[in-house]
């Protein structure tokens, strides 16, 4: 649980929520793990933690609901006690699990990210706010690489995602550029990928720092 300064934060941006419209937070829980010997990514654990639990730890101070998307075992799940969501089309990539979960979405904006970014920064919503209401949508750039899955969306651009899936799209970079989506610059180690064994070790090496992780910005880390 976050304390002392990171706390102060948190409370500045529950504050700063009044102004954002109602969010959910879509978890894309789907792969198949190959990177990491075919575990189910979201329950790899790191310092006594799930990489889930960690990711719900950060983004449920942020949101009005959380989702889980693409889950490989329900009964793994259930106990957590969040909405869960099949993939209508399997192993047809991120951009189907985002479209499923529509079904079980009750708010205005949806917030979608993978499950392997478990230090996302503790900001990331009001970061993302400004832009998604003037353009109604946002995406995260961090270190230089558009992170195409750390989205902000409202319901127009919901809607022409799912469009764009049910046509026959199935990369999520084409479809922001075909739509200009803006791009927002938060801190690279915000959005620390885990894929490998190697990630995790270093992962752990580095948990201090990243979990301190807070977005400016100007996209910088803030201790």
């Amino acid at each position: 649980m976050p304390k002392g300064p990171d706390l102060q934060r948190l409370r500045r941006a529950r504050a700063h929520r009044l102004s954002i419209p109602p969010t959910t937070a879509v978890v894309l829980c789907g792969g198949r793990g190959s990177r990491l010997g075919g575990v189910d990514k979201p329950l790899v654990e790191l310092a006594g933690k799930t990489l889930l639990a960690r990711l719900i730890e950060r983004l449920e101070p942020q949101v009005d609901a959380v989702v889980l998307s693409g889950v490989r075992e329900r009964r793994d799940y259930e106990a957590l006690g969040y909405p869960l969501v099949e993939d209508g089309d399997r192993d047809q990539g991120p951009l189907a699990g985002i479209v499923s979960a529509r079904s079980v979405v009750r708010t205005p904006w949806i917030l979608t990210t993978p499950v392997d970014t478990p230090f996302l920064p503790l900001n990331l919503v009001s970061s993302l706010a400004p832009t998604c209401q003037r353009t109604g949508a946002a995406v995260v750039t961090a270190g230089g690489h558009r992170q195409n899955l750390a989205m902000l969306l409202d319901p127009d651009r919901v809607e022409s995602l799912a469009r764009f899936y049910t046509g026959g799209g199935r990369a999520v970079h084409r479809w922001l550029a075909a739509h200009g989506v803006e791009e927002v610059e938060l801190p690279a180690a915000g959005f620390f990928n885990i894929n490998t064994p190697d990630d995790l070790a270093r992962a752990g090496e580095l948990l201090p720092t990243l979990e301190r992780t807070v977005a400016t910005r100007q996209g910088s880390s803030v201790p």
